[in-house]
């Protein structure tokens, strides 16, 4: 299965598109405007696709002090924001409409969408550091306002689930990753440090089964994650 699923870009801070020698797969284009019949036919883990070198079809999006790759066609959206978070930008791709294989239903709605948050980091945490002490406070705010903590990787007694979180590495900088649990998917966080500012990286992923664009999905976020420079870096 053969795809791309870029919507119309909206107003932000991208400049023109740029060549990048990283070697990801090619998605085809999706008009924004009329959702697509993509073929059925049964999810493999090993789609058949074309890849090369992306030289066009990019657009480098300049957040404040790190900068990322996005595909030319995305929407990027900006929303309100609530302390502590200090921007927050979504990369969203085009509406799409997809029944995998025989399956008796039918997936409508963006094709992707990656979430970009940033965060005050006053003390100069680094990644890891900031990342346990955020997810442990926001676990005991949402306690104290009697608030559902079922998303939270951390137990009943406070504890953080270490087979939920783990040190990476993204793009060359060291993160700390923290899976949320959300219904039938996880909510995948990237947490990246720098100086005085935190930035966050997070998308969800779902089994194959519930999201026939899981292995499209994939593709995009490594595209974006794996161009994330920061400022100087």
């Amino acid at each position: 299965m053969l795809l791309i699923l870029m919507a119309a870009c909206a107003t932000a801070t991208p400049t023109a598109a740029v060549s990048t020698p990283t070697v990801v797969r090619t998605l085809l284009s999706v008009p924004a405007e009329t959702p697509t019949q993509i073929p059925t036919e049964t999810p493999s883990r090993s789609p058949t696709v074309f890849l090369g070198t992306q030289s066009e079809g990019l657009q480098t999006y300049n957040g404040q002090g790190f900068s990322f790759q996005y595909p030319a066609n995305a929407r990027l959206e900006n929303v309100t924001i609530r302390p502590p978070v200090t921007d927050e930008v979504h990369i969203i791709g085009s509406r799409v409409s997809v029944k995998p294989g025989d399956a008796d239903w039918v997936y409508v709605g963006p094709g992707y969408e990656m979430i970009v948050r940033t965060y005050s980091n006053p003390e100069g945490l680094d990644a890891e550091s900031w990342a346990r002490n955020y997810v442990l406070t926001s676990w005991q705010e949402a306690k104290k306002r009697d608030e559902p903590r079922g998303s939270f990787p951390i137990s009943e007694e406070g504890e953080i689930d270490e087979g939920q979180v783990g040190s990476s590495v993204v793009a060359g900088q060291p993160a700390f990753w923290v899976n949320y649990l959300a219904f039938d998917s996880y909510i995948r966080v990237f947490y990246l440090a720098n100086n005085h500012q935190v930035v966050e990286l997070s998308f969800s992923d779902y089994p194959l089964a519930n999201q026939p664009l899981n292995l499209v999905q994939e593709d995009v976020y490594a595209l974006i994650m794996g161009t994330f420079r920061f400022e100087g870096k």
